[in-house]
């Protein structure tokens, strides 16, 4: 096969970052990383990155994306938990090869599929649980340093719901990594995007009813405290607490509208 679309994976040549029409535009929707994540997946489906492309820095897609570098790296851990992308130490993210059919898109939900969301509620405390567990056993300073720094920029992001959305998804990829289980990592990846959009939604009718988004960073505060001592019984009670607001949120939102 011709290499002149530059997939050649051999020691002496590696792919260049994408060029021209292989820039991401900028993000304008409310659900940035939703937004982030099309585009990205849809530059791999028509070839515009095609398999071993390397891809820009996280700096740099940021940059082209007027996005946040968080923003890039949930992107980023979406697209490898969906088997497009890989991230190799010392290297960088390459484009993977993918068959045509073989494309993962976990849990594709309509806006008013609310009793599927109930149930993905339930998985997410149950996977995120045994994350604790785990964490409190395994995690190192290093992550522990990133847990308290992504509790400060929930903090300083107010009730400015994208910034704070930005930081809880990092926050809670850096708590699955800190369990060192790569099979609860990727479900934690795979759950993050519909989760997300239930998440903004609930923000919303929290700041709306109470001005502040002050019990949901507490809850975030007590997990980290929990890692840190190492003892996950505060942590799994406050991802209880949070899994209840959910399913009271869904409770509010009525059954799924079949019409």
């Amino acid at each position: 096969m011709s290499s002149s679309a530059g997939t050649t994976t051999g020691r002496s040549r590696r792919p260049g970052p994408p060029k021209r029409d292989g820039r991401l535009a900028g993000v304008r929707r409310v659900s940035v990383v939703d937004e982030l994540v099309e585009q990205m997946t849809r530059k791999i489906v028509t070839g515009v990155w095609p398999a071993g492309t390397m891809l820009p820095s996280l700096r740099e897609f940021a940059a082209d994306t007027g996005t946040s570098m968080l923003t890039v790296r949930e992107a980023v851990r979406t697209l490898q938990a969906r088997g497009w992308v890989e991230t190799r130490q010392g290297v960088g993210t390459v484009v993977l090869e993918v068959e045509h059919d073989g494309r993962f898109v976990p849990w594709s939900l309509g806006a008013s599929d609310v009793s599927e969301y109930v149930e993905m509620v339930e998985a997410r405390e149950a996977i995120e649980s045994a994350i604790v567990d785990l964490a409190a056993q395994r995690r190192t300073d290093a992550q522990l340093t990133r847990l308290d720094e992504l509790l400060d920029a929930m903090f300083e992001a107010g009730t400015d719901i994208p910034r704070f959305l930005a930081a809880d998804g990092e926050f809670h990829i850096v708590l699955a990594e800190a369990a060192h289980n790569r099979i609860l990592l990727r479900n934690m990846l795979a759950i993050r995007s519909p989760m997300r959009r239930l998440m903004a939604n609930r923000l919303e009718a929290e700041i709306a009813d109470r001005g502040d988004l002050v019990r949901s960073h507490a809850d975030h505060r007590d997990m980290v405290e929990s890692v840190r001592g190492r003892d996950p019984r505060a942590g799994r009670a406050a991802l209880g607490r949070m899994s209840e607001r959910a399913r009271l949120h869904l409770d509010a939102l009525g059954p799924a509208d079949d019409g």
